[in-house]
């Protein structure tokens, strides 16, 4: 038995005499004893500790079959994947007038209406194949709460259809957080509501600026008042988006929002990202500020510091471990207001990446125009460690940076300078190690 390729081993003051070691494509963390590595490396392990470590990745028979696998990988997925998702943009009304809004000149009154409504729920029942066990929603918009009747409608068609087949029906929500209320969200529980993702960008100042209503008001005290309202009634999870000059605000931010009920206990997770610089005539929302890689130099420093800020006070962030795109997931699609399909919501607009709509079908050719699977050729991603944690990268951001998807959006270069801070943040914080 041998490590697997893509281990990451890390050797560190706060952890003296101990090896961490990562295994990307499980997403497991292991601390060792020095002498405990070196007999593994040689190949004197003991018998009792073969098993585990095979079971959690980090021990493989042949490190070329392991690659060989990983280069399979999202064709396992595909072939077990359990679930269908899809990404619904209910319409483009928004009530927000935000800076770097991805979405620009696309909003406006613009919604699903009745034809595509009904046609989407039997797009969505041909698609529900037997053997799928969970069929999960994500409402976008616009604003999505502008749409409650229209969610509630398909809820109520699409529920029942999935439970008579002894599977799960979810829903989740991508909202601004200014009409989650309780009643609401109470609505929703009925109907299968799983949990919000809400974004705040820092302190109030910051956020109101960022993120006003269309009249210009300030929307931070709005969303914090719904949020204190509800965070006992449904999961919440909090996002924001940082520049190279606000990212600092995000601890700050927490303190405060702690203070004000929303404490680590009423928060499911805490997901704080860069704002994505776009440059393409659809969004045409004229910020400039944000960065289309995460290779930007300035970006460790502000992860790192970010997700330490997060920890710190208690609150839980994303796992690290595989993060498929959903261009190479078969089962996940975005459906427009119009009834044509996508393969992200990032897309949407974009007709050159129009995959089918749901009166004709999805059109596989989108597998060439997607470059799907175009790691698999690259030399520098078949070798990587870091390979199952980046799949070749965000197809969207190569879009808005190169002007195309050919080429992969390699992540290297910032795992380089950041993965081993944050497995000791793991380590310390999710784990609860103390040098």
């Amino acid at each position: 038995m041998q490590l697997t390729p893509y281990v990451t081993v890390c050797r560190h003051h706060t952890i003296p005499g101990q090896v961490l070691l990562f295994a990307a494509r499980t997403g497991a963390l292991i601390l060792l004893p020095e002498e405990d590595f070196d007999a593994l490396q040689s190949g004197k392990a003991a018998e009792e500790d073969i098993g585990p470590l095979i079971e959690m990745g980090f021990l493989v028979t042949d490190p070329d079959t392991e690659r060989r696998q990983v280069l399979h990988y999202m064709d396992d997925i595909n072939r077990l994947d359990p679930k269908l998702t899809l990404a619904i943009v209910l319409g483009m009304e928004c009530n927000f007038a935000c800076r770097y809004c991805f979405e620009g000149s696309q909003k406006g009154r613009k919604s699903m209406d009745d034809n595509t409504a009904d046609q989407l729920i039997s797009f969505i029942k041909q698609r529900f194949r037997p053997g799928k066990k969970k069929l999960l929603l994500q409402i976008y918009g616009g604003e999505p709460l502008l749409y409650l009747k229209r969610i509630l409608s398909l809820a109520r068609q699409l529920k029942p259809f999935v439970e008579e087949r002894g599977a799960e029906f979810k829903i989740d929500l991508v909202s601004n957080g200014s009409l989650l209320t309780e009643g609401v969200v109470d609505e929703l529980n009925a109907w299968g509501l799983n949990g919000v993702k809400v974004t705040i960008d820092g302190l109030p100042d910051n956020h109101n600026h960022f993120r006003p209503f269309k009249s210009g008001q300030g929307s931070f005290a709005v969303i914090v008042r719904n949020l204190q309202k509800v965070c006992s009634r449904t999961n919440i999870r909090l996002a924001g988006n940082y520049t190279s000059e606000t990212y600092r605000q995000f601890g700050p931010l927490l303190d405060l929002l702690a203070r004000q009920g929303l404490s680590p206990d009423k928060i499911e997770h805490v997901n704080f990202n860069i704002v994505l610089q776009v440059k393409d005539k659809i969004t045409a929302n004229e910020y400039h500020g944000g960065c289309a890689t995460i290779n930007e130099p300035w970006l460790r420093e502000a992860a790192l510091h970010v997700r330490e800020e997060v920890y710190r006070r208690g609150y839980r962030v994303p796992e690290l471990g595989p993060q498929p795109c959903a261009v190479e997931i078969d089962d996940a699609f975005t459906v427009h207001y119009d009834g044509s399909l996508y393969k992200c919501v990032t897309l949407v607009g974009h007709r050159q990446f129009q995959i089918g709509d749901i009166w004709q079908g999805v059109d596989e050719k989108y597998r060439q125009t997607h470059h799907v699977y175009h790691w698999r050729k690259e030399e520098k991603c078949r070798q990587c460690p870091y390979l199952p944690l980046c799949f070749g990268g965000c197809r969207f951001m190569a879009y808005q940076r190169d002007g195309h998807m050919a080429e992969v959006d390699c992540r290297k270069p910032f795992l380089d300078a950041t993965l081993e801070a944050m497995l000791l943040q793991d380590l310390r914080y999710r784990y609860g190690y103390e040098s």
